[in-house]
């Protein structure tokens, strides 16, 4: 690394130990003077912790320009690390859970610039065992049987199974958005969106959910432990995430 690039990792893991946000508002501040180039290369050189602490300060109404320029694979790998440090009362509530990586996963997918993109992310996270619980934790109880009816109460959108194969046009998603009054909060828009752009990463996530015979309520419950068992393992196996135990209490 050259000395700025050195600087600014620096002075973005210091405040991140202290208070995330201030440290997601230095990053701004780094991007009116910094080329995109350069600011992709003070992500690479950050922690995993650290960016995945940073990013869980923001959502889609407070988006933050680090969310645009990270990788698909960083952004796994947040996702992965992400359940560590889930407060109590959303790790233990499954109506948190699904609202909080619902509106996660929103915020890191929505804000890219690119549909090309977007779709790079959710093959990236789906393809890591634990990626693929976490996408699926905001669709659990919709592929448990939660009917959605149209203007006419008669159309289920994600109950029969013709529409769960059908991966809908671009144009359609959106006509479909509208007709239905969906918007970027409602977990709905969202998987139209994995079934639009990947259609595969929508089939695991289905087969995922349906290989479970229990109530969504209990699959959520049992999806959370398992991601927060599968993320620690990645940290006592992996020399990068070292420092962890230095800046933040694992959640039991």
């Amino acid at each position: 690394m050259n000395s700025l690039i050195e600087i600014a990792v620096a002075e973005i893991k210091e405040l991140a130990i202290v208070e995330p946000k201030q440290a997601s508002k230095k990053f701004e501040l780094m991007a009116n003077t910094m080329s995109d180039a350069q600011l992709v290369e003070v992500i690479e050189n950050i922690d995993i912790v650290t960016l995945t602490q940073i990013n869980s300060q923001h959502d889609i109404s407070f988006p933050s320009i680090i969310s645009e320029l990270m990788t698909p694979e960083k952004i796994r790998d947040i996702v992965c690390q992400q359940p560590l440090y889930w407060e109590e009362k959303i790790k233990n509530n499954a109506e948190d859970l699904k609202q909080h990586t619902f509106d996660f996963l929103t915020y890191l997918i929505r804000t890219q610039d690119s549909e090309t993109k977007q779709a790079e992310i959710l093959e990236a996270i789906a393809d890591d065992p634990a990626g693929l619980f976490y996408l699926s934790i905001p669709f659990i109880e919709l592929y448990r049987g939660e009917e959605v009816e149209d203007e006419d109460e008669v159309h289920d959108l994600l109950h029969e199974e013709e529409d769960l194969e059908e991966a809908i046009s671009y144009t359609e998603r959106h006509l479909n958005e509208e007709v239905h009054g969906l918007g970027y909060d409602d977990p709905r828009s969202l998987l139209a969106l994995i079934r639009q752009l990947t259609p595969n990463v929508e089939q695991a996530i289905k087969n995922l959910v349906r290989n479970e015979n229990s109530g969504w309520e209990h699959i959520i419950n049992k999806f959370a432990a398992e991601l927060v068992m599968q993320a620690k393992e990645k940290n006592q196996s992996t020399d990068e995430y070292a420092e962890v135990d230095d800046m933040f209490s694992f959640l039991d």
